[in-house]
């Protein structure tokens, strides 16, 4: 009678101790907003259009949300801001067609709970037109927090297995960067050094299957001192050289060195004359 009234009495102390779902143990994810870049598609007159889309995680209300662009033009001496009008709301997307080789800096503001969020991403394409007007541009932009983002690779081509410096200017920042994939998942967490955070991509086996042109997005995100949250999307091809083995390769290549030796070695030898 006693063992059971204890057996029964460990039951609910371990019932009890079960956490409910998605209560004690899950940890609230903070938000962001971040740039999501659609496929680049030709028109017909030879433009180039990619439609971006402003999205906030975890899925959030975004409230007033803008838009500024900064386009940079070869032989132009600065940059020319326009401000942005949406395509639509829900969601929030930005149509961007290319008619000329130009940069074109992104950025968005919006605010959930009170609190401002950023986001920025940088394309290669043309002036935006969706603003649907013609002219200078401004000279000067609204100021919110830009990333300064460096590679140690190919600066034309970002890819897995390069190392990215990244700086915030116009907003104080954390000491920690956060890196996150396009599907929402937190994948590395990397603490500054002096103002400067360095990042490098890992080769994804996925990411080299996928093709020659395949890319995929790299979100990183700074929690700034306001309560807010500023993100940069960095678009990361496939590595260049992660099929390439080294070891077969130095093998190869010191194989062939010395077949090269003995090769003119022995022409050298029969070339000598006899007595």
């Amino acid at each position: 009678m006693h063992s059971k009234i204890i057996a029964l009495i460990f039951f609910f102390c371990f019932l009890g101790n079960i956490p409910a779902s998605g209560t004690e143990y899950a940890t609230p994810v903070a938000p962001f907003i971040w740039w999501s870049a659609g496929e680049a598609r030709r028109l017909a007159d030879g433009r180039i259009e990619r439609v971006l889309t402003l999205t906030a995680s975890p899925t959030t209300v975004i409230e007033q949300a803008e838009v500024w662009l900064r386009v940079v033009t070869p032989g132009f001496s600065r940059a020319a801001w326009h401000k942005g009008y949406w395509q639509s709301s829900e969601p929030y997307t930005l149509m961007v067609q290319s008619g000329e080789y130009t940069t074109v800096d992104i950025f968005a503001r919006a605010g959930i709970e009170g609190k401002s969020y950023f986001a920025q991403i940088r394309v290669i394409l043309g002036l935006a037109t969706e603003t649907g007007k013609e002219g200078e541009g401004l000279g000067e932009g609204p100021n919110w927090p830009e990333f300064s983002v460096r590679s140690n690779g190919e600066a034309y081509w970002p890819q897995t297995g390069h190392e990215f410096s990244l700086k915030l200017a116009n907003a104080k920042a954390g000491s920690h960067l956060e890196v996150w994939s396009g599907q929402g998942e937190l994948l590395d967490r990397i603490q500054c050094s002096e103002d400067v955070y360095m990042y490098t991509a890992p080769h994804d086996p996925a990411l080299n299957r996928a093709g020659p042109a395949a890319a995929k997005p790299l979100i990183f995100v700074l929690r700034t001192d306001a309560g807010g949250a500023a993100s940069f999307t960095q678009m990361v091809h496939r590595s260049r050289y992660a099929f390439w083995d080294k070891k077969a390769g130095l093998t190869v290549f010191a194989a062939s060195f010395l077949c090269f030796g003995l090769a003119v070695g022995l022409i050298r030898r029969r070339e000598r004359p006899c007595c």
